[in-house]
């Protein structure tokens, strides 16, 4: 955003948070300019531009019976088992709950949601490593199954296929794919 607005100061910003099928739909049906989404499937009517990666991890609260327990004690099978707190759209969270076979006992439709799950102490659930690194740090939130439950996620923009991106567009989309290079790739 500093990048493009140094380029073009006129230029006016609206910035939605939604789910990412909302982000999806509203770039297919030109209500958005562009996306950034996490990738989980490629629809044919847009295009993707790599931007960064996030590590996510499988996160309990302090009050869960998992939180003090070492890691190398609790079994696949007992964190399989437990209450889980997932995404209620597609996504890479979903995808990876499913292929691990991990039931969903609550359903939030962002990360404060799943957050807010977890700090309850009565569910795992996954977060954005840099998302939980403060609630980690304060011992409010511990991994569970560090390394075994964990997966990265690749980041993109997202455009309609046809018609091209306008100029303007182009230019904040160039923007971010050199602000991206510059960090190399990761969460910044």
């Amino acid at each position: 955003i500093r990048a493009f607005n140094e380029i073009a100061p006129e230029v006016t910003f609206e910035i939605y948070v939604e789910p990412l099928n909302e982000i999806e739909k509203g770039v297919m049906d030109g209500r958005f300019q562009l996306g950034i989404i996490p990738m989980h499937r490629a629809s044919p009517s847009l295009d993707y531009l790599p931007l960064f990666d996030e590590s996510v991890s499988l996160y309990c609260g302090r009050h869960h019976g998992m939180f003090n327990q070492s890691d190398m004690a609790i079994t696949d099978a007992q964190i399989l088992s437990a209450k889980y707190a997932g995404l209620g759209y597609h996504s890479p969270n979903m995808k990876t709950s499913n292929e691990l076979q991990m039931s969903r006992h609550s359903t939030g439709y962002d990360q404060e949601a799943i957050a807010a799950l977890i700090l309850s102490g009565r569910y795992l659930g996954y977060l954005p490593d840099h998302y939980a690194a403060p609630m980690l740090a304060e011992g409010r939130i511990g991994i569970v199954g560090e390394g075994r439950f964990r997966y990265d996620c690749e980041f993109s923009t997202i455009v309609r296929h046809a018609p091209k991106p306008s100029h303007v567009v182009q230019t904040f989309i160039d923007c971010l794919e050199a602000t991206h290079k510059k960090v190399g790739g990761g969460y910044r």
